[in-house]
């Protein structure tokens, strides 16, 4: 193959000829665009030409073209008309050459003919060289793989490529000049590289390397803007650009991690491309009004913005578009050699930008607005403006507030006194990470509502943009993702200058342009420029204008650590350290600061602030830090004294911090502010902006992770969170970009708590940070006495369990292992469907938690759990308390009312999913569109066997309802069940506990629809072809009854250790059973009812090996350590242990026994926190062939509840060890060891779940020994390595303070009334059976009660006219409780108020036959005697009430009752207002406070 395409060159007396043709492939793949294209050098000038297709004559070595064309001359604007012809032909030699005619029509008529040959010159259409100066080891110019990022286009071809593989792709040849590119040995390469010191070494490079054709690029370490990646110098000279290799995007590329490297590799090839192309003249694609190009020109941001996170880098090809493709190829030689056009002329603007249309929803969310410092100037001033960004819409907006000219956010246009449009464009571009930021409705208390910032106009690309004399009109657009909105048009007059008349001569120069532009560079070659600014500030009328260049021109006085020189003798840049002028920028703006100070006005606040900063990084440099101080203290007052807001004051003195060195400026806490992020409620839940809501879900829904429908929903919200992390690698800005999601209506809230705390959970930069997923770790506010009330005494009662089912670390787990076993799977971060053994570690960990609580239940003489029946009415109910539901994050979540019952579609519907389930166990064979999922019975011992893939992992998956895999044809009984019960009672948007994994667990019917299930997986586990052969892997190793001993010492007892020689065998084999001791104690953290510890204990095994096996004393025995416990009681029920504890041991070569020690905070089963759950004691550290990795730190059982609770006199237990033979257990592979969290419950991070056995083994299933039915005890007394042994675990309840004895005896205790004659008990409204309940509450004042007339006409207790008895009961604060005032009246119907001539006023309530006020026994509350009034039966009534302290009292849930309160009575209880006034502060509560024990009709 010998392409035709390419490039051709010719000279001919004194005039270089260049012709560019493309027909063919010049190389493979690169795309053909049927251009010729050419440029005639002469001294005159530039003639280039173009043409759109050369065609092929007869022989296939000859192609011809005739054409006519435009001709553009270099040294004219116009065109001339011209035409030609190309003959390309085949040489002898093998090259191909061409033969131009050209017939040149210029202007006036005058003809020029010119024939010119060339020669094929190569296969490329350009030829740039490449000069790389970089700081480092090495020059990094990586090479990159397209298929190592996973986040690309699914049809991206898999190659290769370099920083200038692109440009070869288009046909443009970059040559590294390696003999150009230079090692800088940086003096000070800690200190960002500014402006004027990049400028300088550009400047230099030019002068050494003259070439045309040659592009300098700088590899620095930062810049000052550390938000900025790379850089392009945009001047006359135009030849170079920088790129920073400490940015976030780029610091990753030498990292370990192959992913990190992956993505750093890739932004800093793409950031190389991009700035290079800016140097070949190439604009962005959206300068060309482009918006949604994926080329190498485009901001990976804006196109994000634009579309979704993530989305620019999914469709990026590593390509160049169309247009600059053609211009790389066939543009003009003095358009794209690089420096000598302006790429303005790519995008030139001849009109001021047309505002947004009328009906832009993007544009009306926010207000662009220019206000000037004044409007007329002399010329020479700096013209100087404040750009306001304000939100005016009702919701929160994010935004990107980058208003420097360098980024291209924020444009600015100016008309001229001519007439001419011009837009201002800066020196340097920057190409860097957005700086978003939330701005909230216009009197939000979260945040501002507005950005503002200084924006000064002098000099730029343009040259000076306001020399002229006259009137001038200036118009910003900002620009950013979808918003598009224009500013007011500001006119500004420029006054002629009325000094000498020689100044603005000598200041108009592009050298005093660049000066100030570059902050007052202080080479030599710029000393004119100081002396002039110098001797301008002498007098004392140009001290106000002056002074603010002086501001601008002293930025590198107190920054500059560079001095930049020419080697001469190697012709390099060389770099010299350089003391920065910090006594001239005081010196300089010491006036400025003074009238500053002196001023007040608000529009030069923002110059204030800057000259103060600007002059105390100078104090600080030269060690004066008591100067800046005082000046920064006084910046602060004046501006308090001008009112301005709070958030700007904060910022200064946050960054004064930095200037003194004091601190770094960061966020606050990323922990913290992630707690902030999910705990942020919305106030309202209408859908009023539902179609706003990107997943679908809608802003008026109660997210739960047990919907199907949400869970799809959640995930396109994680993958934007996932991709702003993957973008940036930024977690501050990623955190931040979470929150405006949620603020700005962009998705539902909860929705948005929920897929942060996965993102948290599952990616390694939230790892990498030290991210935890939020959880309660507030102090109770509730009353510490509360706790009486449920006083563990007479019948057991469910509420008894409250304490457990709240605990704080408890309730955290449950959530945390959903999130990290996440319903759905990880697709977002790894492409799994799901982690492996989801499914059978789902039955696993419930089955753990059901053996626990049931062992809980029984301590306090509960029966266990029953199963939930379909058809029953649940008679409880729930209501977790006052403190949960008054606090804000949980305002969506209402108690669950007792007496419902489940719809007959509902039962239907489930009853067949169980039918076809059921059927599947008969079947031995779950059946899926997919797959079939065989029961077979396999054991850990076959290494051939993959657990992942047995039926006990299925079956987990289709009773949870992880994927459409199985709900198709099972449904989703588990997560649909979750749902029923969650939505039961409840009106839209509100929702109760078991909707939600971080509440479910406090719902007491939690635990009985987990018992319903769980029958349906111990079908499958009790099955017989699921029995587990005991024999089958066994290891050599004998332990009996008397070897494991449990004790809270952590020494084993007297003669433990002592072992025969002679005999091999251990001494003594009776101890005496230990007891361990458990402590219930009160709440510690928010919305738990009391708190269940235990004492440190430890647990002693002996191990000896097989007498019998002697030959396995020659190896090292690998060994997994299962240890179990169980109520004895319950020794024979499999289900009823619980796993404590799994690990590796190895009984070294040659040794014959072993002891092994392990304490309960080692445990494998409980949550453990890297650094503090991981004891450097644990003896599992140092055993071999252990691969420790990172887990999941937050997953695993609260170590609190490691233990049950026992009983106050000491409950029997028994322990179980089971040994088995690690190197079946792994695969004969690394076991594996978790630095943090629950290796049991939760598997390691990124591996196999490590352990092959069935979860549980050898409980799990039926167990055979020698081929019969064996019990857990017949096991462990058959087997040698399996052994059984007791303790007690005994419990002390300290929540209740013991009372004093009494020397009298104690008083009758007061009458009950008779229970069929208590027509209403309030502990019933709170579903808590027979037993009276108390929840504390916080409000005091007057109170009105509404007792439904309706309500007692069904007792049928009177016929025309009746009294009823009523009792108040409770606890009041420190043990007073006292009610006054009270009065029963007919209500007026339909509102808060009564019939004045119907109030019945009677005496006092009193207590124990009479008494007034009450010092009740302040852990048992006090029930009045009995108040009487006359009623009518179907009236309404009220009865009011005062009570004078906040304390502890029975809480109502009755829909049919209701009360209300007024907070501070002020007199109102001696005489009843208008409740219905609304200058009376009156509350209403359902379900909140109940105060009346017990209503007695007619002595009924």
């Amino acid at each position: 193959m010998n392409p035709v395409s390419g490039s051709y060159r010719g000279e001919k007396e004194g005039v270089n000829y260049e012709l560019r043709i493309d027909i063919d492939e010049s190389s493979p793949g690169v795309v053909v665009l049927n251009v010729v294209s050419g440029d005639i050098v002469r001294v005159d000038g530039v003639f280039s030409f173009q043409s759109l297709t050369l065609r092929k004559d007869v022989a296939d070595d000859v192609y011809t073209l005739s054409g006519q064309t435009v001709v553009y001359k270099g040294t004219e604007d116009n065109g001339n008309t011209a035409k030609f012809t190309i003959r390309v032909a085949l040489g002898n030699n093998g090259v191909w050459a061409a033969h131009v005619h050209l017939e040149e029509l210029r202007q006036g008529g005058h003809r020029h003919k010119l024939e010119y040959d060339c020669v094929k010159y190569s296969k490329y259409f350009r030829h740039v060289t490449v000069d790389v100066d970089y700081y480092g080891d090495e020059l990094v110019l990586p090479e990159f793989d397209t298929h190592s990022c996973p986040d690309r286009p699914p049809d991206l071809p898999k190659r290769i490529i370099t920083p200038f593989t692109p440009y070869e792709d288009v046909g443009v040849q970059m040559t590294l000049n390696r003999a150009n590119s230079t090692q800088i040995e940086d003096p000070d390469p800690t200190n960002p590289w500014t402006l004027a010191e990049l400028s300088t070494a550009m400047t230099f490079h030019q002068n050494i390397n003259p070439n045309t054709w040659n592009i300098w690029v700088f590899l620095a370490s930062a810049y000052r803007n550390p938000r900025v990646g790379g850089m392009m110098f945009d001047k006359k000279q135009r030849k170079g650009c920088a790129i920073f290799l400490d940015h976030v995007w780029h610091k990753d590329m030498k990292s370990n991690n192959p992913t990190l490297k992956a993505k750093a590799t890739r932004k800093f090839i793409h950031t190389f491309v991009h700035e290079v192309g800016h140097v070949l003249n190439l604009p962005h694609p959206f300068d060309q009004n482009i918006l949604n190009s994926t080329s190498f020109m485009n901001y990976d941001w804006r196109y994000n913005n634009r579309n979704s996170p993530g989305a620019y880098f999914r469709n990026f090809y590593y390509k160049f578009d169309d247009f600059e493709t053609k211009f790389l190829r066939h543009g003009r030689q003095d358009f794209v050699k690089p420096g000598a056009c302006s790429w303005a002329k790519q995008k030139r603007n001849t009109a001021m930008p047309a505002d947004p249309d009328t009906d832009d929803r993007w544009a009306k969310r926010l207000q662009l607005k220019i206000t000037p410092e004044k409007t007329t100037y002399k010329q020479m001033e700096v013209v100087s403006f404040v750009v306001q960004l304000k939100n005016v819409h009702k919701s929160v907006v994010y935004v990107d507030t980058r208003f420097d000219l360098s980024t291209d956010t924020v444009k600015f246009f100016l008309v001229s006194p001519n007439g001419t449009v011009v837009e201002v464009d800066p020196m340097e571009y920057e190409i860097g990470s957005t700086n978003m930021k939330l701005l909230f409705p216009s009197g939000s208390t979260e945040g501002p509502d507005r950005h503002s910032e200084l924006i000064r106009i002098l000099y730029g690309k343009g040259g000076f943009y306001f020399q002229e004399i006259g009137k001038y009109q200036l118009k910003a657009v900002y620009e950013s993702g979808q918003f598009y909105v224009t500013s007011n048009l500001l006119e500004i007059t420029i006054h002629p200058w009325t000094g000498n008349a020689g100044i603005p001569q000598r200041f108009f120069t592009e050298k005093m342009g660049d000066y100030i532009t570059l902050g007052g560079p202080l080479e030599s070659e710029y000393k004119e420029c100081r002396a002039l600014l110098d001797s301008l500030l002498a007098s004392p009328q140009n001290k106000d204008w002056i002074g603010v260049l002086k501001v601008l021109t002293s930025e590198n006085a107190s920054k500059q650590a560079r001095q930049m020189k020419l080697d001469k003798s190697h012709g390099k840049l060389g770099i010299t350290s350089h003391d920065a002028a910090n006594n001239d920028v005081l010196q300089s703006t010491k006036d400025t600061l003074k009238r500053l100070h002196a001023s007040g006005a608000p529009g030069e606040n923002m110059l204030y602030e800057e000259v103060t900063k600007l002059r105390a990084r100078a104090y600080v440099n030269l060690g004066k830090v008591d100067e800046a101080q005082k000046e920064v203290e006084q910046l602060v007052y004046d501006l308090q004294s001008r009112k301005v807001k709070p958030f700007v004051i904060q910022n200064i003195l946050d960054d004064w911090k930095v200037i003194k060195g004091e601190e770094a400026k960061a966020p606050k806490g990323l922990q913290d502010r992630v707690n902030e992020i999910v705990k942020w409620t919305k106030e309202d839940y209408n859908d009023d902006d539902e179609e706003d809501e990107e997943s679908g879900l809608g802003h008026g829904e109660c997210f739960s992770e047990f919907s199907p429908e949400h869970q799809r929903a959640s995930r396109s919200c994680v993958q934007q969170i996932v991709n702003v992390a993957e973008d940036t690698n930024d977690i501050s800005y990623t955190l931040e970009y979470a929150d405006a999601m949620q603020k700005t209506g962009k998705y539902n809230f909860l929705l948005v708590h929920y897929a942060l705390n996965v993102f948290i959970t599952h990616h390694p930069l939230a790892r990498r940070a030290g991210l935890r997923v939020s959880e309660i770790t507030e102090s109770s506010t509730m009353d510490q006495s509360t706790f009486a009330m449920v006083e563990h005494i007479g019948e057991p009662q469910e509420i008894w369990m409250d304490y457990w089912r709240n605990d704080a670390d408890f309730t955290f787990h449950h959530e945390h292992w959903h999130l990290v076993y996440r319903g759905g799977g990880l697709q977002e971060f790894s492409g799994q469907k799901h982690i492996d053994r989801q499914g059978e570690l789902f039955g696993y960990m419930h089955r753990q938690m059901l053996a626990r609580y049931n062992a809980e239940r029984q301590s306090w003489g509960l029966d266990v759990v029953k199963a939930y029946n379909y058809d029953e009415i649940e008679p409880l109910g729930c209501d977790v308390g006052e403190e949960f539901h008054s606090d804000p994050r949980n305002s969506y979540m209402k108690p669950r009312p007792p007496g419902k019952k489940w719809e007959g579609s509902y039962v239907e519907q489930f009853r067949n999913w169980e039918f076809k389930l059921k059927e599947a166990i008969q079947n031995g064979q779950l059946t899926t569109e997919l797959f079939d999922a065989v029961l077979e019975n396999r054991d850990a011992s076959d290494l051939d066997y993959n657990p992942r893939k047995g039926f006990a992992n299925y079956w987990g998956h289709a009773i949870e309802n992880t994927s459409s895999t199985f709900s198709n044809d099972y449904g989703g009984i588990h997560n649909y069940g979750h749902s029923i019960f969650g939505s039961i009672g409840q009106r839209r948007p509100y929702s109760s506990y078991m909707n939600s994994t971080a509440t479910a667990v406090r719902d007491s019917i939690f635990f009985r629809w987990h018992t319903h299930v769980e029958t349906l997986l111990d079908q499958l586990l009790s099955h017989d072809k699921y029995k587990t052969d005991l024999q089958l892997g066994t290891p050599s190793i004998i332990l009996s009854s008397s070897d494991v001993y449990i004790s809270k010492s952590n020494e084993p007892p007297k003669g433990f250790l002592d072992w025969s020689e002679k005999g091999k065998i251990w001494v003594n084999n009776k101890f005496d059973a230990s007891t361990l001791t458990t402590t219930l104690g009160l709440p510690e953290k928010k919305f738990e009812w009391g708190k269940l510890r235990h004492d440190g204990y430890t647990y002693h095994i002996r191990l000896m090996r097989h007498p019998e096996k002697q030959y396995d004393r020659r190896k090292d025995l690998a060994l997994t350590m299962r240890v179990f416990i169980c109520p004895t009681k319950c020794v024979e029920q499999r289900q009823r242990w619980i796993e404590i504890d799994k690990f590796k041991y190895v009984l070294k070569r040659g040794q014959q026994y072993a002891v092994v020690s392990r304490k309960d905070t080692h445990s494998t089963v409980i949550r453990r926190r890297e650094g503090e759950g991981a004891p450097t004691d644990d003896p599992e550290i140092d055993v071999p062939n252990i691969l420790t990795v990172d887990g999941f730190c937050e997953c695993g059982w609260p170590h609190n509840m490691l233990l049950p609770r026992g009983t106050a006199g000491g409950e029997d237990y028994s322990i179980l060890v089971c040994v088995t033979d690690n190197t079946i257990d792994t695969g004969d592979k690394e076991s594996i060891r978790s630095k943090c969290g629950s290796l049991s419950y939760c598997g390691a991070r990124d591996k196999r779940y490590p352990d092959r056995r069935m979860m549980g083994y050898p409980l799990a299933t039926k167990m055979m020994v020698d081929g019969k039915d064996v019990s857990v005890s017949e096991a462990a007394r058959i087997l040698d390595n399996m052994a059984m042994s007791s303790f007690k675990i005994q419990n002390k309840d300290i929540r209740y303070p013991q009372p004093e004895p009494e020397p009298e005896p104690e008083p009758e205790p007061e009458p009950v009334p008779d229970r069929n004659a208590i027509a209403w008990l309030s502990n019933k409204q709170v579903g808590q059976g027979e037993m009276s309940a108390f929840r504390s509450s916080k409000w005091s004042g007057r109170f009105r009660v509404l007792i439904d007339g309706d309500y007692i006409k069904t007792t049928n207790a009177f016929a025309d006219v009746g009294y009823m008895e009523l009792r108040f009961q409770g606890r009041g604060k420190d043990g007073e409780y006292t009610l006054a005032n009270v009065t029963i009246a007919e209500r007026i119907p339909n509102t808060l108020n009564v019939v004045d001539n119907d109030v019945t006023r009677p005496a006092d309530v009193t207590f124990n036959k009479g008494e007034k006020i009450t010092a009740v026994n302040p852990w048992k509350g006090v029930v009045s005697d009995p108040v009487k009034f006359v009623v009518q039966p179907g009236k309404d009534y009220f009865v009011t009430f005062t009570l004078d302290s906040p304390g502890c009292y029975t809480n109502g849930s009755n829909p049919r009752v209701s009360s209300w309160l007024i907070r501070d009575p002020k007199g109102y209880a001696q005489h009843e207002l208008n409740w219905d006034d609304p200058a009376v502060k009156t509350d209403r509560y359902l379900a909140s406070i109940y105060c009346l024990e017990q209503m007695k009709v007619n002595d009924e």
